[in-house]
């Protein structure tokens, strides 16, 4: 019986390793931007639209994470009085001098809320693992979330 765990491990790892691999492999050439042009005032638009930072009002619920490592995410359906025209569902972080508690998001229900969208890099790079150990990650690459900072 032993036996045939260490082979489903086995198969499992290379499972593993080769969705890495190919993960890691993408097709297109990446287009390039120096940090110093970002620390110099090259804005970042964000997927509400509007700059990375900018303070926006925007209506939505708390919705619970479809995916692995679970978690709450803001399912955001309106930005600065906009409709936004599809599904946007993003992690968010309280900011600790607002008037927003964790534990006074109702799940479900619509809230309005300020909110500024906030982003860096995320998930770890392929070759820190092909030279360590393969874990669980997002993926290494740029990735944003919303920092809610007072209800309206």
């Amino acid at each position: 019986m032993r036996c045939g765990y260490r082979r489903l491990a086995i198969f499992v790892a290379l499972i593993v390793f080769a969705v890495a691999i190919a993960y890691g492999q993408d097709k297109t050439a990446p287009k390039t931007v120096s940090a110093l042009d970002l620390q110099r005032g090259t804005q970042i638009i964000g997927l509400l639209g509007v700059p990375l930072g900018e303070l926006v009002s925007t209506r939505g619920r708390i919705v619970e994470s479809n995916t692995k490592g679970g978690g709450t995410l803001l399912e955001v359906v309106e930005v600065n009085g906009k409709a936004l025209s599809g599904i946007l569902q993003m992690k968010y972080s309280v900011w600790e001098w607002g008037n927003i508690r964790q534990t006074s998001l109702p799940a479900g229900k619509i809230l309005k809320l300020r909110v500024y969208e906030t982003g860096g890099m995320v998930g770890i790079p392929i070759e820190t693992m092909k030279e360590t150990v393969f874990v669980q990650t997002e993926g290494w690459g740029f990735g944003t979330s919303l920092v809610l900072v007072n209800r309206e």
